[in-house]
């Protein structure tokens, strides 16, 4: 199975998005990790075919994951101008849940073990436990 997914700017990939990660990742991770990556996969694609892409069909979001001993990491790549800086967690512990970009935002910061972005490329790391702890 390839690592990387080319999907268009509609919130109807959303479900090809996860069924995608969750084959990918299904045997690789513990399944509360899973659940966080497909959480998180989730909503970072939503922002970048919102707010990255601005709901243009005509725009693609790349989607690509690499597994190791330690970690997995997504990375999530629009088309658009790209985010200058997340909140740190100090920051997204006192984000609002029901605002429009307080959700996504939080739940992203607070779930990662780390977050690398570089114009409109997001890189989410989070820890691969499968080997330590089955």
């Amino acid at each position: 199975m390839k690592n990387i997914l080319l999907i268009q700017s509609e919130l109807s990939s959303l479900e090809m998005v996860y069924q995608w990660v969750n084959n990918f990742l299904i045997n690789k991770v513990q399944k509360k990790t899973l659940q966080n990556i497909l959480l998180i996969t989730q909503e970072m694609v939503t922002n970048s075919i919102l707010h990255g892409n601005n709901n243009e069909k005509s725009k693609k979001v790349s989607i690509k994951i690499t597994v190791d001993t330690s970690h997995v990491t997504v990375d999530i790549e629009d088309e658009g101008e790209g985010l200058e800086k997340l909140p740190s967690k100090e920051e997204a512990q006192n984000l609002n849940y029901l605002e429009e970009n307080g959700r996504g935002l939080k739940l992203t910061v607070l779930m990662t073990e780390n977050i690398e972005l570089d114009g409109n490329k997001i890189k989410l790391i989070f820890k691969n436990n499968k080997n330590n702890e089955g």
